[in-house]
């Protein structure tokens, strides 16, 4: 099945690369909007059901002071932490504790996912400085490879246009906190510039659980001619940030919520990026056969965490280079999508230990991947696509505590095909089968733990097997003369050897078969179409529904769901503009029940589901806005995490804050 997949898509590509060959000349550039879906850009109305947009708009009205602050409210998306921002999860389609390696986070297309364990850093963007955030639910493997399983989320950060302009920032709230944040930008002569600079310090709502932020980044554009283009991102992070651990039920009662019992553990991270990227369109004016876009990134991250006097310092230098074609444009009134690319990364991972820590290891990753997708509109309206890669990864492993040398090099090809029927402007029904992989993490073939008490010690597991998939998926997105957009997306998805840490054996391992069931159901409405309101300027109106049903199949879990996945999601919100200066959000989110970490076999009761309002007041005039926002304003007492011991039922505990204010000030220039 895969190879006919593989051959009949390769025929597809030449027949198309043909067409556009011949016919270049009379081609007509398609606008652009949307980038992630195809790695090629898309009008906003022909995307996809399964594609959500939070534009630069609908950051600004919530109450967002994170990047996991504001996909919280998004449809299909959960959102878990251990009380900080910093070690905040973001989970598609049901990963649960291993979402961090199965949901790939891109910043301007940019891979941000660390190649260890620990996932995306989503406080390495401050909030502030993102134009609009692009999420993808779903398999991506065939056009982004390692990672892309639950989905693909894009930031897109801001860049300079027109004059000169700037901002600067004061936020003051509950648990102390309080930031500064300052931004420049503009255009002139061919030259763009985005430039920003934060503070940001916030005691946390439960003791030792503070983070401190640096950040200063900035992204700069040249066009050195109408064919020839350019863009610069650099960045530098750096944080420190409390450990509070959890809390079991005699802590709860003995200490209070806000309490820790592990006061003296903390982390730390530094981390500076860049990424430079070229857009050549070499072709005469009076011809097109496609663009060239190619990127260059490294990036330095270095990781500290102390735990208990058990020391750990994980350094990670990564270089890459993406390069691809694009080829988008129309042929005789049809439309022809295609893009071809290689994906190449070099990854060097020091895991060295201090302290009761032994540890002294090496993990090199080098990955290659090569893949093609194309889009060719059949008939009016209606476009058939297919895909298809080759990534290969190579590792090395150098563990110096124990002169032990050893190498392995995984490769997988994945494929996909589809169809859409475009029945409406912004109104279409797909549906596609995509086959999906992950590559195991640098630290997941090794584990740090220690517990020689029980038997457990660091030790390289090169057992270990690569996880494979495949997914269905279907859907339909309405739009009703753009007064309401509704669409719903029906999946299922099933994997083998999935890599998940195993709290029995206290080892990461791989589990034969699991599967995955859901529908997201979402509406966006403008209440203004429906009703005439003379004092308001804007009311519009959201409501998202995700069902979800993870579970193990055969083996020891069989039927057991996975551990801290909700069956039941939803958020709806309000946004309003009255009386020209003034402007209200209310946003609800419910998170439904689901088992503690490491529950695999369902054996303690589940987490109490809980529901949580948050609500933002804002006065805009000239160049200047106040706001005060309240989260959780219903004071709701919950535990967004919780994790059950390895070795009982007991459980720990993670209070999530209860009602918290933020007042802030933003002026203009």
């Amino acid at each position: 099945m895969k190879k006919f997949i593989f051959r009949v898509f390769f025929a597809f590509v030449l027949v198309a690369i043909s067409v556009a060959n011949v016919f270049a000349d009379i081609a007509t550039e398609l606008d652009t909007v949307v980038v992630t879906a195809t790695r090629i850009a898309q009008h906003n109305y022909k995307i996809a059901g399964n594609v959500t947009v939070i534009t630069k708009e609908e950051i600004e009205a919530s109450n967002a002071q994170s990047v996991p602050d504001i996909l919280k409210e998004a449809l299909g998306i959960h959102i878990f932490d251990k009380n900080t921002a910093k070690t905040a999860v973001v989970d598609m389609r049901g990963f649960g504790d291993s979402a961090t390696s199965n949901v790939l986070v891109l910043v301007n297309d940019r891979k941000i996912n660390a190649v260890d364990i620990s996932g995306a850093d989503l406080i390495q963007v401050p909030i502030e400085a993102v134009e609009r955030i692009e999420i993808v639910r779903g398999a991506g493997s065939v056009l982004y490879g390692d990672n892309a399983v639950g989905g693909v989320i894009n930031i897109i950060t801001k860049k300079g246009a027109g004059e000169f302009s700037g901002r600067l920032g004061g936020v003051y709230g509950s648990y102390d906190t309080r930031g500064t944040d300052m931004e420049v930008s503009g255009e002139k002569n061919d030259v763009s510039y985005f430039f920003y600079a934060k503070y940001f310090d916030q005691r946390g709502f439960r003791q030792n659980s503070d983070v401190l932020n640096n950040d200063f980044s900035t992204r700069l554009g040249y066009e050195f001619s109408d064919k020839i283009s350019m863009d610069f991102n650099f960045g530098w992070h750096e944080d420190r940030y409390g450990l509070p651990g959890g809390l079991n039920a005699s802590e709860l009662e003995s200490l209070g919520r806000r309490e820790s019992a592990d006061g003296q553990n903390y982390a730390t991270t530094k981390d500076k990026y860049f990424n430079l990227s070229f857009d050549v369109n070499p072709w005469p004016e009076d011809v097109y056969f496609g663009d060239f876009v190619i990127d260059l990134y490294y990036r330095d991250r270095d990781v500290f965490d102390d735990f208990f006097g058990s020391q750990t310092d994980r350094t990670t230098d990564t270089k890459g280079i993406n390069a691809k074609y694009i080829f988008d444009h129309t042929i005789f009134d049809k439309e022809v999508n295609f893009v071809t690319g290689i994906d190449c990364y070099d990854h060097e991972n020091d895991i060295i230990g201090r302290g009761s820590n032994a540890v002294d290891l090496t993990i090199s990753k080098t990955e290659f991947g090569i893949y093609g997708f194309a889009q060719y509109e059949l008939m009016k309206n209606v476009f058939v696509n297919g895909g298809t890669r080759y990534h290969k990864a190579d590792y090395a492993f150098s563990q110096r505590d124990v002169a032990m040398d050893e190498k392995q090099s995984p490769d997988e090809s994945v494929s996909m095909v589809g169809m859409k029927y475009e029945y409406g402007k912004g109104s279409n029904a797909h549906f596609n089968v995509q086959q999906t992989f992950r590559f195991l993490a640098t630290d997941e073939w090794y584990s740090s733990s220690n517990f020689p008490a029980w038997g457990i010690t660091p030790n390289l597991n090169t057992d270990l097997k690569q996880q494979t998939g495949i997914q269905y998926e279907i859907g339909v997105k309405h739009n009703f003369d753009d007064k309401v957009i509704v669409n719903v997306t029906p999946y299922w998805i099933d994997l083998k050897d999935e890599i998940f840490f195993d709290p029995v054996k206290f080892v990461n391992t791989n589990y034969d078969k699991t599967r995955r069931v859901g529908v997201e159901i979402g509406e966006q409405t403008d209440l203004l179409k429906f009703f005439d309101v003379g004092f308001l300027d804007k009311w519009e109106f959201f409501a998202n529904y995700t069902y979800q049903n993870p579970q193990f199949r055969d083996g020891a879990n069989d039927g057991k769901d996975i551990p801290i996945v909700p069956r039941h999601q939803a958020s709806a919100g309000m946004i309003t503009g009255f009386l020209k200066n003034y402007h209200l959000t209310l946003m609800g989110r419910y998170v439904g029940s689901r088992f503690a970490i490491n529950d695999t076999l369902n054996v303690t009761a589940p987490i109490k589901p809980y529901f949580v309002l948050d609500g933002k007041i804002a006065y805009k005039r000239d160049e200047m806005e106040v706001y005060l926002a309240i989260n959780n304003m219903l004071d709701k007492k919950y535990f967004a995490y919780v994790a059950k011991s390895a070795f009982s039922s007991a459980k720990d505990y993670y209070p999530a804050p209860e009602a918290n204010y933020t007042f802030g000030v933003n002026v203009k220039f």
